[in-house]
Order: C-alpha cells, then sequence, then structure tokens
C-alpha cells in the first residue's frame, strides 16, 4: 500500500481500539476498499494492466506446462476430445432441425440444417455456417451466440434467422441475417455494427432491436436501454423508438411469438435480477405492458405458445382473485378477448417436496403444449401440460431416475414434439424426441468418454452452520470408500436461483478434462446449496445480499463433512467453478484456507465493493447487494476475497483463469486477485487469454488451458 493508506489504516485502528473486534475489523476492510493501488488492473484492455497480465500468463504457462506430467495430460485431453464428440443441443422449426455441432475439427461449431423425416426425427445433417471457415475467411474471431432459435428465426417457416457473432467471444456481438436454406448471409438484409444488444423478428420487414447506437441510453449494467421498430432497407439510426427502459433498470431481453399478422414481439424488463415486466409489441410498434406479477423466476418469461405466456411466480401473488403460493406456473393469454385482469391461468401448483427444474432447460413448449421438469429430492420427472376448456390439464410423461438429470429443449413451435435429454454423472447424454402424447424415440447417443463400471454416485447430506441440512452429490470409485486421502474436486454455483445438475463431463466440471480425474481415481462433489434453484425460489432468497454468507457456509459444511466422514483430507480437497461459482471458489479459499489444498477461480467476481463498476455488474445488485448502501457495503466487505486477504495466513495454490475480452464480469476481478494474494506472498496463477469471453475455459476451443487447469489440481492434489 502506498503510505497514505497505512495512516489511514493505523488511524482507523487506533480510533477501534475501544470498539468490538468485529466492527474495527469491518471499518479496516472498508477503508481497504478505497485503496486505489490495484484499481489500475480493472480496465479490460488498458495497456499497463494488459502487459501485467500477458506477463503473468506468461508465467503461469511456463510453470504449469513444465510440469512432468503436462504433456500426458495435454495428450490425453486430446484423444479424449477426438474419441467422444459432445452431443449438439438440437432445436425443432417445424420442417427443419437444427443444431450448433462442436468437435476438434470445429471447436467453434458447424451450424448444421437437417430436414425430419415422417416421424419428426431428422434426417442428413448439411452444414450451413462453419464458424471456423468464416473466421479464416473473414481475419476475425468470431463466436456465434446461438439464442433460442425459434426467436432468432422467421416464423413460421424459420428460413431467415438474426444470427449474433462476436469478433472475441465477448458479449458485444455483431447482427447478421442468414439464410438457412441457402447457407448464407442475406446479401440486403438487417445487419447492425458490434454492440451489446437485442434482437427479435415482428414480421419480414421489420425487427425490434436495442443496440447502443451513437452513445444511446444504456441501463445500468450497460445494456440498450431503447428498444427500436427498424424497417428493411433503412438506417438503424433512422428506426422510431418504441420503448425506453429505465437507466436503473438491469437488461431489455426481447424475444418474439406468434407468425404472420398475429407476431408480437415481447419485452422482458429487468429491473433487476429478480423483478420483472413484460411487455407486448403489436406489429405497428405499440407497446403494451401485461398484467402479470413482477416477481416472477427464474429470468422472468420462461416460454410462450401459439398465444399463451408462462411464467412461474417467484413469490406468492394474486390470480383471477385467488392468492397463489410461489414456485405455481402461471400461463397469460394473448389472444384473449377477456380483460386483462382475467387472461392468466393457472398451469401448474407444485405439490409438498416438488421443485420446477428452473435450470435453462426446466421449460419448453410446442404450438399448444408446455413441457417442463420437476425435482423431487433432486430426482427429475418431466410432465406436459395442455389447454383445455377449463384451463390447462397436466399429465407424467417421463419417471425420474436416480442421478439422471432430465431437460426439455428445442420444442417444436409449429408442432407437437419436443427434445428431451437425459444424462448423469456416469450416464452418457442421450436426446430423444417425445410428441405430445406418444412415446420418446431416441435420435442421438453421446460415446462414452470413460469407463465408468468402476463407479457410483451417491447422494449424501451435511449439516450448515444453521442447521441446516445440505444434499450433495459424490462421484467416486467403488474403491475410493473408506479411503482417508481421497482426491476430491468439489465445485457449485449457489446464486441466482440457478440450479446446478448433474452433467456427464458437461461445461459445469470442464468437460472432457475432467475424464483425466476419473481414470486416476479422484472424486467429485457438486453440494445443492442455498441461493441455487433446487429447493425453489426460497432456497435462492435464503443466501441473496445480507444473507450471502450461508451459501459459502453450506459449501464448507459439505467440505467439512467429507473430512470428518474421513472420506478426504484438506491437503487432497480442491475447489472451482466459474463467474459466481468462481467468487464462491475465491471465498471458501480464503475463508477456510485450511480446508481446500487447491483453488481454481474461473471469470470471477473478486472485488465485491466494485463489482458494479466492472463489466454488466450494475445488474446484480438486487443479488449481491449495493456496495454504496452503507449497511450492505459491510456485508460485501465481510466476505470479498479481495478484502479478506491477509498476511500472515497460508493460502492453498491458486489458479486464476479470465479473457481480457470477457465483458460480462470483466477481467479485472480476476487480476486483482492474483496481484493480492502476490502481495502476501501467496501461491497464485493467473492465465488470461484474449480472446473467449465469459467462456474461456472451453477444452475444445482452449484445450491447453484445460490441461493446464488439471495438471494444476493433479500436480498438488495427487502428489504421493
Amino acid at each position: 500500500m502506498h503510505s497514505e493508506n497505512n495512516m489511514t489504516m493505523i488511524s482507523l485502528y487506533c480510533r477501534c481500539a475501544l470498539a468490538t473486534v468485529l466492527a474495527c475489523l469491518s471499518a479496516m476492510q472498508l477503508a481497504y476498499a478505497g485503496n486505489a493501488d490495484l484499481r489500475w488492473l480493472e480496465a479490460p484492455r488498458e495497456p499497463q494492466a494488459v502487459a501485467w497480465a500477458k506477463e503473468q500468463t506468461g508465467i503461469t504457462t511456463s510453470a504449469l506446462s513444465q510440469k512432468a506430467i503436462y504433456p500426458a495430460v495435454m495428450a490425453k485431453l486430446g484423444a479424449a476430445m477426438k474419441a467422444s464428440t459432445p452431443l449438439a443441443d438440437i432445436s425443432l422449426l417445424g420442417a427443419r432441425a437444427v443444431r450448433l455441432q462442436r468437435d476438434t475439427s470445429h471447436p467453434h461449431g458447424d451450424l448444421q440444417v437437417a430436414t425430419r423425416l415422417a416421424d419428426g426425427t431428422p434426417g442428413v445433417w448439411k452444414s450451413v455456417l462453419d464458424i471456423d471457415a468464416l473466421r479464416k475467411q473473414e481475419g476475425k474471431p468470431y463466436e456465434l451466440h446461438v439464442p433460442a432459435m425459434k426467436d432468432a428465426c422467421l416464423a413460421p417457416e424459420y428460413r431467415y434467422c438474426l444470427l449474433s457473432l462476436s469478433p472475441d467471444g465477448t458479449d458485444e456481438t455483431e447482427l447478421r441475417e442468414f439464410d438457412l436454406l441457402k447457407g448464407i448471409f442475406v446479401s440486403a438484409g438487417f445487419r447492425a455494427p458490434v454492440s451489446r444488444l437485442q434482437a427479435t423478428w415482428l414480421n419480414r420487414e421489420h425487427i425490434l432491436i436495442a443496440h447502443n447506437l451513437n452513445g444511446s441510453s444504456r441501463t445500468a449494467a450497460g445494456w440498450p436501454a431503447a428498444v427500436r421498430l427498424w424497417q428493411r432497407g433503412t438506417p438503424l439510426s433512422a428506426a422510431p423508438i418504441v420503448y425506453q427502459a429505465k437507466a436503473s433498470d438491469a437488461i431489455v431481453v426481447l424475444s418474439s411469438m406468434g407468425e404472420g399478422a398475429g407476431a408480437r414481439g415481447i419485452i422482458n424488463r429487468a429491473q433487476d435480477y429478480s423483478t420483472f415486466e413484460l411487455l407486448l409489441v403489436d406489429q405497428a410498434g405499440k407497446v403494451a405492458p401485461l398484467a402479470l406479477p413482477e416477481k416472477i423466476k427464474p429470468f422472468g418469461l420462461l416460454a410462450t405458445t401459439k398465444n399463451q405466456l408462462i411464467v412461474q411466480l417467484a413469490q406468492s401473488a394474486t390470480i383471477n382473485g385467488v392468492n397463489e403460493a410461489a414456485e405455481t406456473i402461471v400461463s397469460y393469454h394473448i389472444g384473449a378477448t377477456l380483460p386483462q385482469s382475467q387472461r392468466a391461468r393457472i398451469v401448474y401448483r407444485p405439490a409438498n417436496g416438488e421443485f420446477i427444474n428452473d435450470d435453462v432447460f426446466g421449460f419448453a413448449t410446442t404450438r399448444e403444449q408446455l413441457f417442463f421438469v420437476v425435482s423431487t429430492g433432486l430426482a427429475h420427472s418431466v410432465k406436459t401440460a395442455q389447454v383445455v376448456a377449463n384451463g390447462w390439464q397436466v399429465h407424467d410423461v417421463l419417471p425420474a431416475q436416480h442421478g439422471v438429470s432430465l431437460a426439455v429443449e428445442g420444442g417444436d413451435p409449429v408442432g407437437t414434439s419436443v427434445i428431451v435429454k437425459s444424462q448423469g454423472f456416469l450416464s452418457a447424454p442421450t436426446l430423444s424426441l417425445l410428441p405430445y402424447g406418444k412415446p420418446a424415440t431416441v435420435i442421438a447417443t453421446e460415446p462414452d468418454a470413460f469407463d465408468a463400471g468402476g463407479m457410483l454416485v451417491e447422494t449424501r447430506q451435511a449439516r450448515s452452520a444453521d442447521g441446516t441440512l445440505i444434499d450433495y452429490y459424490l462421484v467416486r470409485s467403488k474403491k475410493s470408500a473408506g479411503n482417508q486421502a481421497t482426491p476430491t474436486l468439489m465445485t457449485g454455483y449457489g446464486a441466482f436461483g440457478i440450479t446446478l445438475s448433474p452433467g456427464y463431463l458437461d461445461a459445469v466440471v470442464g468437460g472432457r478434462a475432467m475424464k483425466l480425474w476419473f481414470d486416476r481415481g479422484g472424486a467429485l462433489v457438486l453440494p445443492a446449496i442455498r441461493g441455487g434453484g433446487e429447493r425453489g425460489e426460497a432456497w435462492h432468497q435464503a443466501a441473496i445480499r445480507e444473507k450471502r454468507q450461508r451459501s459459502y457456509d453450506d459449501f464448507i459444511a459439505v467440505a467439512e463433512d467429507l473430512v470428518q466422514t474421513g472420506f478426504t483430507q484438506p491437503s487432497r480437497l480442491g475447489v472451482f467453478g466459474t463467474s459466481n461459482g468462481g467468487l464462491l471458489a475465491a471465498t471458501v479459499g480464503t475463508q477456510r484456507p485450511d480446508l481446500f489444498g487447491a483453488v481454481v477461480s474461473d471469470v470471477p467476481l473478486i472485488d465485491m465493493l466494485r463489482f458494479p463498476e466492472m463489466g454488466m455488474g450494475g445488474a446484480w445488485t438486487g443479488e449481491y447487494g449495493d456496495p454504496q448502501d452503507p449497511a450492505m457495503a459491510k456485508v460485501l466487505a465481510a466476505y470479498s476475497p479481495l478484502h479478506n486477504i491477509r498476511d500472515g495466513v497460508h493460502y492453498p495454490p491458486f489458479l486464476v483463469t479470465v479473457a481480457t475480452s470477457d465483458s460480462r464480469v470483466g477481467p479485472g476481478h480476476a487480476r486483482k486477485l492474483v496481484a493480492r494474494l502476490h502481495e502476501v506472498g501467496a501461491p497464485a496463477y493467473l492465465y488470461e487469454d484474449a480472446q473467449g469471453g465469459h467462456g474461456v475455459s472451453d477444452p475444445l476451443s482452449r484445450p491447453e488451458l484445460m490441461a493446464m487447469r488439471m495438471t494444476f489440481f493433479i500436480d498438488t492434489l495427487m502428489r504421493p
């Protein structure tokens, strides 16, 4: 620190002499928040900061790639990815099916289309847009941001699509109109320059677009606040503004529903990540708010059918004069002649112990049906709902299986079928076509990437600091029972009501790189901590803002249970996580350095007193609290990793990964964590890639990064 900052700290210490130790520490932490020594690392592309990050990345690359096991790890990871290609998610669009296939030949993706056969299954897949070839052709490192294809493509033909291309993986994208039938960008099509943007179709000649045009108004998170009605062939700057969000809002998300003259745009205005207003836009650009509660989950609008919007209550609300409990699924009929106040209908009321699986693929709709996943004791089942004379009729479709997660995706907006994805920690994914009222047909199965015959999945419980029981998955070798030194990795998320479910070498666990850990007898743990959605919205609300510490207490309780039951020991226990999970990993690593032997923090939040100043952090004050509020600043400082790193403490080694182009969280957090750990003499590596955005840690596009990450864990936690 500079000397003036040292004097400030000493002065505060003296003034706190008669106060409680806790209050004194809080004041000292807040004083450190004013220390500008590390703020020079925040600006993503500030030359001095970039130069420092490059130097640190060079040190990290040299150190980890020179480990004795690195060549073997890199070779085995490459072989694993070539031997078993992950299944691509499939979207059904009437007569067509669409997927973005990624493999070692196309690490950035190959957009493919298939004509559906008589039974509804996809026929032969044909490449229409090779992203890796486009990168070479145009000399730009494009990433295709794949939205919900039924929103990206114009109904009912679903031939013309609005594609978002990011030049380096950042959230800023370029909009281009694409012809799926011909496999070309439309020469006179809609095209908008790189920006944070949202866009959706109204008709063939008009789209709704929110774009940061010429410094136009922005939300607190830096997303465009103005929604324009843009006509083909006219300048974007001339497009009239039809809606203006507030500067204090988090983000405006655009989608659409219906077709032809009945098509409507949908504005999902996120005031924060827990309060939403839904508005409908007609063909002329007229905007009308809908009479729906604002406390809906998980991110506002869940799905749409031909003329129904589907939402889920985040807290109790009055629907048609009846008080309905939180978690209830509600529909809203946009074409009804009834008054707005009577257009809502109840779709499903979860029973006690039931929770709607509210992750990204928890809901899917066809033309007139809704499919959704229900969780009971961490076991998933699929239900379907159909509109009848008095509302909705619900049926069971697929029963639950222990340790297997189910997701519904790719619902056909003009048909009756959805794609169901089933997978587990030890079960390779299977995609099935599920028509309404008919049995499912398997259409694709991912090859096994490792021999799971000697492994098993357990569900255990640990008791958190306040007595709450926390379920967790333990994936282990059958031979590791009772082994007090089992190398074990833990991961989690615990925020925004997001549910992490069992997945087969998926992005949550780092993809195919986890195979190398399992092959060496390592175990994996995934706890259902508070802040997530595993137990509904109440589970989420139990660990937000001033209650955030509960999420970390839950995770720590599981780690302690693994040690106390003799399964592992701290020197063999590692933790990793991404985004908020990166914050989780860094927080437990700094709060309980005695409990973990290694920490990987990927694209993390770290400075919780300045997170609104970086990336789109301004959108997350509803989840974490506003550091401008003195009371919340004390809460945030109490766990903020940057402000709780102390001299004289023995910390486990950290590996922190990020991309310069990460505009969601921003690279400043990761840089500051490593710099602060270095200040106290703690071992810490930084790996910052120039490209990759918030998804930089990807085995297909960056196998060397994931090989170094696994080398770090194996070398640290599996030493004799």
